[in-house]
């Protein structure tokens, strides 16, 4: 019997999420409330400002969120994205954001897959090309498809550089990698994951529109699930939505572990 139950995943996902936040994320943690409020370079349509990640509050909800509010009018935000996840309380809290007019944003599953030694594989087919992210050519070519993929604002030449050793960094360390796929030299799609022990997050996909229906996303996850046996984890762990990348990886042979859910709240 498997030892790796609903809790403990989630327990194991909410670690690597408290122990990978960027150096330029500005985080706020309190007993209450994980407050982060995010750097230009990681803002798209789909991904806000300012995000509460975790909430588990013990005094009044209506105290702390004047106080996140307070936190946001300070810093000239005007608005919060707080989710609701099988670690939040008070029990009722959706009910609570909801009747202060919060808007349902996004909703994610959390899925994971056990990891097996020799059965993931390479399933890059002839006109795929997958890279490690590893010098200023794939910082660039991953940096173009994030860009156009989510939709953010054009890196600079300094925040490439940085970019750049923040990448080296995580490889030195065993912390994560990412990869890129070319086809016929086209910089296409674009994945992530984080290692941590036994366990390995992924995250960041994306395919550029031109590039989707032809196996990029497929060929990434089979890459990084083999990296990551190969590093040592036991199990990969990711947050997917139910319209696009869900059922992809059900397919995969991931299984349904919770949902979570956000919602938009005006600060003013």
């Amino acid at each position: 019997m498997s030892t790796w139950t609903t809790e403990r995943v989630l327990a194991e996902l909410d670690s690597l999420d408290s122990s990978s936040v960027s150096d330029d994320v500005v985080q706020i943690a309190t007993e209450d409330y994980r407050l982060l409020i995010f750097p230009p370079r990681w803002i798209s349509p789909t991904f806000p400002v300012a995000q509460v990640t975790w909430s588990s509050i013990s005094s009044s909800f209506d105290a702390v969120f004047r106080e996140v509010v307070q936190i946001l009018m300070e810093r000239g935000l005007d608005e919060v994205h707080w989710w609701v996840t099988a670690a939040s309380s008070p029990e009722g809290l959706e009910s609570m954001l909801q009747a202060r007019s919060g808007e349902l944003t996004d909703s994610v599953q959390i899925l994971a897959k056990e990891l097996v030694a020799g059965v993931h594989r390479n399933l890059a087919d002839g006109e795929i090309t997958i890279k490690l992210v590893c010098d200023e050519e794939t910082v660039r070519a991953s940096t173009l498809v994030e860009t156009r993929g989510w939709g953010r604002g054009a890196f600079e030449e300094a925040a490439l550089s940085d970019r750049l050793d923040e990448v080296k960094s995580q490889l030195e360390m065993g912390s994560g990698f990412q990869l890129v796929t070319l086809i016929e030299g086209e910089p296409a799609a674009t994945a992530h994951c984080a290692l941590h022990g036994e366990v390995a997050r992924l995250y960041g996909a994306v395919t550029l529109p031109e590039f989707r229906n032809r196996g990029c996303y497929r060929a990434l996850l089979s890459e990084r699930l083999r990296r990551a046996q190969e590093s040592g984890a036991m199990i990969a762990v990711t947050r997917a939505r139910p319209t696009t990348s869900g059922p992809l990886l059900v397919r995969a042979g991931f299984t349904l572990h919770g949902e979570e859910r956000c919602y938009r709240l005006s600060a003013t």
